[in-house]
């Protein structure tokens, strides 16, 4: 069961634009507030022609028929699962995604071979967790050192090169297979999908979702000066697309902005930051 007396409020906004060189977005996104609950979710489809579209619609739709049901209508009646159950019940809904997009496939033979990344946040108060399939990204930028931390690992053969040490940071930005995956939604019956728990948010921190035509363009030191120079995220998710559109603009983009809000306490009034003994950022535990 999740403390609603974290003090802080969550606000968020979502944006997808097509870019400047794509003739569609095959990006889907959509965030869902309520009750400082916020669920938030960034689709990067592929396929082709309108296959990478239809992929991250299915991948979208189905998040949200598997987790607004008849005994959970609303993103506060998940306030009283356990970590546990709410990792359980996201995993089952990326894995429904998978089943959906690849029966689709088989209906409609055009879009056989579409499949899309999937990552998803559901923060509740100041308790986050994330459930990732793919090359979107999820960071959490702090708003007390401004450090950014990516909470995901992209499922692209290049990171594996350089998780193994063969190829450098440097080197896999330019690398000529840097967007070829070895795991998204719709490529297999079963999928394995990441879920990062542990994730706390204070007063002042952030987190973004993004697909990679954001990242391809403006980088994370600077995704963390552009989230933590205002608290609109509407205005945050407009920053960081237009930004991605005048460097190029090569892919879809999208973005979303979860902003944490100090609230004041009941007794003082001032605003409330959870500290704890040591200084390190929060990093997540898979």
């Amino acid at each position: 069961m999740v403390d609603s007396g974290y003090g802080i409020r969550l606000l968020s906004e979502a944006k997808t634009d097509k870019g400047m060189q794509r003739s569609n977005n095959e990006d889907s996104v959509k965030v869902w507030g309520q009750d400082n609950a916020v669920l938030a979710v960034v689709a990067d489809g592929m396929g082709g022609a309108a296959a990478g579209e239809e992929a991250s619609r299915i991948a979208v739709d189905t998040i949200y028929s598997q987790l607004f049901t008849q005994h959970h209508k609303h993103l506060a009646d998940y306030n009283h699962l356990s970590e546990n159950d709410l990792v359980d019940r996201m995993a089952e809904a990326v894995r429904q995604a998978n089943t959906n997009i690849i029966a689709r496939a088989v209906e409609v033979p055009e879009l056989k071979g579409m499949g899309t990344t999937l990552t998803m946040a559901f923060a509740r108060n100041a308790d986050v967790v994330i459930a990732h399939v793919g090359d979107s990204r999820a960071y959490l930028v702090d708003g007390y050192d401004h450090s950014i931390i990516q909470l995901t690992s992209d499922h692209s053969f290049v990171q594996a090169l350089v998780d193994a040490g063969h190829i450098s940071d440097d080197e896999a930005d330019n690398h000529p297979m840097k967007n070829v995956l070895y795991r998204a939604l719709g490529q297999a019956g079963d999928v394995d999908v990441d879920l990062i728990t542990g994730v706390i948010l204070n007063a002042g921190d952030r987190i973004v979702l993004c697909s990679d035509g954001l990242t391809l363009h403006v980088k994370p030191p600077e995704i963390a000066k552009i989230v933590l120079s205002d608290d609109n995220p509407q205005r945050i998710v407009n920053h960081l697309v237009d930004l991605a559109n005048q460097r190029g603009g090569r892919d879809n983009i999208s973005a979303v902005a979860i902003v944490a809000l100090g609230v004041a306490s009941q007794d003082d009034h001032e605003l409330i930051r959870i500290d704890y003994e040591d200084d390190d950022p929060t990093l997540p535990m898979r």
